[in-house]
């Protein structure tokens, strides 16, 4: 029996024994609680814990509240970033996992082929790095991730609609700059819009649980046989870019309907206990969703 591990293995289990020992650290270097950073000064301190204490956001002194885990399973808009997350993370999949074939299936060596890869990761690292600075200029994280999901179908539609190796490498420059910037920044959208100590943490879990299947579905629609157009897997990630604008146009209606309807009504909270207003989390009358 040969034992002998391929070169993609061992890139596995040197880059999972890296992530490893950085885990092991973990325990001495973060800090559970802004009150028990040691890297704050006291101002800085107070100052966090005051913000967080106006966002209801202070875990240390609470515990986990079994109404905003409901909450977060049953709010709709938390599934439709979740929604968001598997489409864009099925989409920004394809350069990081199969574009050295797709580079090397258009007639490039395999040095070069590599060589080419460095830049189309270059394009990835730049789309991801400036995708909060294009939602500032666009004064909102929506829109930003719908032109970003426009430039990806983009590039998707170039790749599908022509055979010239050319198209082909600038189509993956393309939706490799543009198609990691909805899941770098939907979870920052998603987390400026949710309140609570309990119900941010359950939607950042399932987002990551559901939301990070989208490279499994990425994974099964590159095959060898379609080389070297790969129209399936293209035409798959365009679909699901798709899907992720839709989605994304819709939760921002959704975000704007309710922000007009909390606006026009006005709710009295006078009777509710400090702990049933704390469940209301983002359900809150007076708190206010970012589009």
């Amino acid at each position: 029996m040969d034992t002998k591990w391929l070169p993609w293995q061992r890139i596995f289990v040197v880059i999972g024994a890296i992530s490893l020992l950085w885990s092991l650290l973990g325990p001495f270097v973060l800090a559970d609680y802004p009150d028990t950073a040691d890297f704050l000064s006291s101002d800085e301190r107070q100052l966090i814990l005051r913000i967080m204490e106006h966002q209801n956001t202070v875990a240390s002194s609470q515990q986990v509240r079994m109404a905003q885990v409901k909450m977060a399973l049953v709010d709709p808009k938390v599934w439709l970033w979740t929604t968001i997350d598997f489409c864009a993370n099925a989409a920004t999949q394809v350069n990081g996992m199969f574009g050295p074939s797709i580079i090397e299936s258009q007639g490039y060596s395999p040095q070069t082929a590599q060589a080419l890869t460095a830049l189309t990761n270059f394009m990835a690292f730049s789309g991801m790095a400036s995708i909060a600075y294009i939602a500032r200029i666009l004064r909102g994280s929506s829109t930003a991730i719908a032109l970003s999901n426009i430039l990806t179908m983009c590039g998707f539609m170039l790749a599908l609609c022509s055979s010239n190796p050319t198209v082909h490498m600038v189509a993956l420059f393309v939706f490799s700059f543009a198609s990691p910037q909805p899941a770098a920044h939907g979870p920052a959208w998603q987390m400026c819009n949710l309140q609570g100590n309990t119900k941010p943490a359950m939607a950042a879990a399932m987002s990551s649980a559901f939301g990070g299947l989208g490279p499994l579905a990425t994974a099964f629609v590159y095959r060898d046989e379609d080389r070297p157009k790969y129209t399936r897997g293209h035409l798959v990630c365009l679909l699901m870019t798709v899907l992720c604008l839709i989605t994304t146009l819709v939760l921002r209606r959704v975000l704007i309907k309710e922000n007009k309807r909390r606006d026009q009504g006005h709710v009295d909270l006078s009777e509710l206990t400090d702990e049933l207003i704390q469940d209301l989390a983002d359900n809150h009358p007076h708190f206010r969703y970012r589009l």
